[in-house]
């Protein structure tokens, strides 16, 4: 990791990163343009046209054609959310087209600055052009992604799953049995084990990135050392006594874990999988949302990160060497080279600093920063992160190795 991640240095990046992206945002609201071809990159419901959508929606169906549609904005944070009913001709509607959709687009300078210098812009329309197609998972189905990197518009548009599968998404208050938590890290080991040790990581530009790298970048955009300082002091009523004796030594040891993210056999990661990205469907059935922070790395990563922040401090201590030893099971049923218990417990340890620095990050957060979650799921997680850490002797885990 480079000095200038471990200081958090902002650089000249930031500063033109600024500029650029303010600049693309600015004349987009001076002057807009409607989009009309699958080339166009929309970031707001008024961009959107029928043609826009036929040609992103229908382009493997000749005949058939969007024949109109009604928008809703959703939301804004990280990301600007939207939702489309679309109805079709007779050929489209024959062809089953999707008529419920959901867009996540970086509309403001704020989302472009945060997503570009993180490099993740492209990280849902990869996922959903290049890796959802090939996995068995419960997710939402992915039909067009794009990315224009000079203006930072990028657009990911997909399956709307409230509407199709009337899910609802989890928070840390909502409770995840020993069962719901073995179905996630079921779907968790198909994806690992899919892209286990798979050169495909490393053809996509989208995924070249690792832990080490997705992290350092948000250190030196964000200032994760001061946001850190901040968010401890702002989260420290929910943390166990003992966290802030130690939290210079954790921030220090979180960049050797994330070397150590980089290491061994890698596989396709999540790389975001806490508790508030998972849902349930009217069914019951548990899954994983928001894949825009793909990226490849151990597979510890991803399994570390859903298990300290989706159960309760107490269900962890109970149940995670047995979910554990459940994961090893399913991934070994993939044909991957699963580690053994203990190599895989250690690799377990190491991974939890990014619970805890993340969500830091996220309640700490700075006037530029685009607010990630509510406060009140920030400190629920940061609660459950900070107790694994030291129940795990975390830091231990990482400065056992050289």
């Amino acid at each position: 990791m480079s000095a200038d991640a471990r200081t958090d240095s902002p650089g000249l990046a930031v500063a033109k990163g600024i500029v650029r992206f303010g600049g693309h945002t600015l004349w987009e609201h001076l002057a807009p343009q409607r989009a009309t071809s699958a080339r166009d990159v929309p970031v707001r419901t008024k961009d959107v046209t029928r043609e826009w959508l036929t040609a992103v929606l229908c382009h493997a169906h000749p005949g058939a054609a969007v024949e109109s549609y009604d928008m809703e904005d959703v939301s804004s944070g990280t990301s600007s959310r939207w939702r489309a009913t679309v109805t079709y001709n007779g050929a489209g509607r024959e062809a089953g087209l999707p008529t419920e959709l959901f867009a996540k687009t970086s509309r403001s300078w704020a989302q472009r600055l945060l997503l570009g210098m993180a490099d993740v812009l492209t990280g849902e329309p990869g996922f959903y052009t290049h890796i959802r197609p090939h996995l068995d998972i419960e997710a939402p189905h992915g039909y067009h992604g794009a990315v224009d990197p000079g203006s930072g518009r990028s657009i990911a548009l997909m399956e709307d799953i409230v509407a199709t599968k009337g899910v609802t998404f989890c928070t840390p208050q909502t409770p995840i049995s020993f069962d719901e938590m073995k179905n996630l890290l079921t779907s968790m080991a198909t994806w690992h084990g899919r892209y286990w040790n798979d050169p495909e990581l490393g053809r996509h530009d989208f995924l070249r990135k690792t832990p080490q790298t997705f992290v350092g970048n948000l250190a030196k955009f964000a200032g994760l050392k001061k946001r850190g300082d901040v968010g401890v002091q702002r989260a420290m009523a929910v943390m166990p006594d003992g966290i802030m004796a130690i939290h210079e030594d954790l921030y220090r040891a979180l960049w050797r874990s994330l070397e150590l993210a980089a290491q061994g056999p890698l596989t396709f990661l999540h790389g975001d999988s806490h508790i508030a990205n998972v849902y349930k469907t009217r069914d019951g059935l548990l899954g994983f949302g928001d894949w825009q922070v793909v990226m490849r790395g151990t597979w510890a990563f991803d399994v570390s990160y859903t298990i300290a922040t989706g159960l309760t401090v107490a269900d962890r201590r109970s149940w995670e060497r047995e979910l554990l030893a459940f994961y090893l099971d399913r991934l070994a049923e993939t044909g991957a080279a699963a580690p053994d218990f203990e190599a895989a417990w250690l690799s377990y340890r190491q991974q939890m600093f990014w619970s805890y620095f993340g969500w830091l990050l996220s309640i700490g957060r700075s006037a530029i920063q685009p607010k990630f979650q509510p406060d009140s799921i920030s400190l629920g997680i940061l609660e459950r992160a900070s107790n694994a850490i030291l129940d795990l002797d975390t830091l231990g885990a990482v400065d056992s190795v050289s």
